[in-house]
């Protein structure tokens, strides 16, 4: 009889015991969500005030999350713990954001970012100040941003530090700019190219933009009569930036200075040959 009952418990499989909901939540939400707050994710005041008496709509979504802010780091799938967990969490964040309120900020987006934890590279069209309404804001990997105007198909300035701050463009339905969360560290004045006809024809015309598996844009446009590729890249050392350009190769360059930077050029002067013109790279380094 002994044999038989110690066979059984050698053979029976061990079932490990489920850590209580706290410890559920530290290990797996903790991270991004803190109570009165908005850390990477909404806070549990803010979860509690969506999904309060319904549960089946929080399971759901924490097992399906989708993409809500713009910008924002996506949620991962908590299908992993299971219903009956989740819905151990639903009332545990419940619980937790009892009789709590939501720390406001005193201005700018409310469900903005830290600056470290904003998702870059990342394209964003919006109104943005000192460019026309066809502006695009790209995040580069780093510190650097900068905004390429579409409606002048050029590029217009970078700035250093954050993103974008779109609460005044969202809050006014699209009908203002969204602002700059940084420091501007450099202005484009004008379109840095002239070819060497006696007269450069006027006009400009957006052709859109590709995204490559390195997440940055690779702008398509025509100016001075000449079809463009542009694509911009930080250096690594943060002191400046490398445009990747190519052309139709029809007409000679000739490149203009700009207030605040060195230009070099990948052809080995700032007059490019037709040829060399279709395809080279500028880096503009802040002085």
């Amino acid at each position: 009889m002994k044999q038989a009952f110690l066979s059984i418990l050698l053979v029976a499989p061990l079932v490990a015991e489920e850590p209580p909901v706290a410890e559920v939540f530290k290990l797996n939400c903790s991270a991004c969500h803190a109570v009165d707050q908005m850390v990477v994710g909404p806070s549990l005041v803010e979860i509690a005030g969506i999904y309060r008496k319904d549960a089946d709509k929080f399971v759901k979504w924490c097992i399906e999350p989708q993409p809500k802010r713009p910008g924002a780091i996506e949620m991962p799938s908590m299908a992993h713990l299971g219903e009956p967990t989740l819905r151990k969490l639903y009332d545990y964040i419940m619980k937790a954001a009892e009789g709590k309120t939501e720390l406001k900020k005193t201005k700018g987006d409310p469900y903005s970012l830290p600056q470290e934890l904003v998702r870059r590279p990342q394209v964003q069209r919006m109104f943005l100040p000192d460019a026309s309404p066809a502006a695009i804001a790209v995040a580069l990997p780093g510190e650097l941003s900068y905004c390429f105007d579409a409606g002048d198909c050029r590029l217009r300035y970078v700035w250093k530090g954050g993103f974008i701050d779109g609460w005044p463009y969202w809050r006014a339905n699209g009908s203002s700019q969204a602002s700059i969360a940084g420091d501007v560290i450099y202005t484009e004045a004008s379109f840095p190219f002239s070819t060497n006809a006696s007269k450069d024809i006027p006009g400009s015309d957006f052709l859109g933009y590709a995204i490559g598996k390195d997440g940055l844009p690779t702008f398509r446009y025509r100016r001075l009569g000449i079809e463009w590729t542009e694509k911009v890249n930080p250096l690594s050392d943060g002191t400046g930036i490398e445009r990747s350009f190519t052309t139709s190769g029809s007409a000679a360059l000739n490149v203009a200075p700009q207030d605040g930077v060195e230009i070099t050029s990948s052809t080995g002067s700032l007059k490019i040959t037709a040829e060399q013109a279709k395809s080279f790279t500028l880096t503009f380094r802040w002085k």
